[in-house]
């Protein structure tokens, strides 16, 4: 029993108590840490309106409006309202460029930018107009669509 004790004395004696460990010291940059860039300003919605055939008709006739048809085109092709542009919402995306620089232009030049569908349960042209606001144009919707300005008697093509 001497033999274990002794033993256990030596193990004892020969632990210590483990050496400090000195701390951690972060490294200094290499180069310096410029600031992170602050994130674009969110683009301000347009404004989305109604207008009604009896603001539009005299636009229309004077030529100070950018009229679209948000119709399909082969349904335009049934008769439009004259000088409207024929941009089916199908065709949104691969129009967009050539068109915001038409919408662009015409606001410069103080016209009122109008989409029109077939009639008011089409959704097409809130749609269209709904994705130009986002983006930051003004943008109308032509209350009752063609069918309305056709009952009214207005002129087509």
């Amino acid at each position: 029993m001497k033999a274990f004790a002794a033993a256990g004395i030596i193990l004892l004696g020969s632990c210590q108590d483990p050496s400090p460990v000195p701390p951690v010291v972060a490294a200094a940059p290499t180069k310096p840490v410029s600031p992170p860039k602050p994130a674009a300003p969110p683009v301000k919605s347009g404004k989305l309106t109604v207008i009604d055939i009896t603001t539009l008709f005299p636009r229309q006739q004077a030529g100070t409006v950018l009229l679209y048809d948000a119709r399909p085109g082969f349904v335009a092709g049934f008769g439009k309202i004259p000088g409207a542009i024929s941009w089916p919402r199908g065709d949104f995306d691969a129009r967009l460029s050539q068109s915001e620089a038409e919408i662009r232009a015409a606001k410069a030049a103080g016209k009122p930018v109008v989409f029109y569908c077939t009639d008011a349960a089409c959704p097409d042209a809130r749609a269209m107009a709904e994705l130009l606001a986002a983006k930051g144009h003004d943008m109308s919707i032509l209350e009752g669509g063609f069918a309305m300005w056709k009952e009214a008697g207005l002129p087509t093509e």
